[in-house]
């Protein structure tokens, strides 16, 4: 498991680069990785924005 900072850190080089094959090489770790990091925070936010809105 990734420690808060090392999956913010994928969030935001997801969200300059668009690519998780482009992260996933930075960091040196794999692609299915970064994008399970990537969905669980974007379901996280999307479920917060749901709830704010309700």
């Amino acid at each position: 498991m990734k420690s808060m900072a090392e999956i913010s850190r994928i969030v935001d080089l997801y969200d300059l680069y668009k690519s998780y094959r482009r992260v996933a090489r930075e960091l040196k770790i794999s692609p299915n990785t970064v994008k399970k990091y990537v969905l669980r925070v974007k379901d996280v936010q999307e479920g917060l924005t749901n709830e704010i809105l309700r």
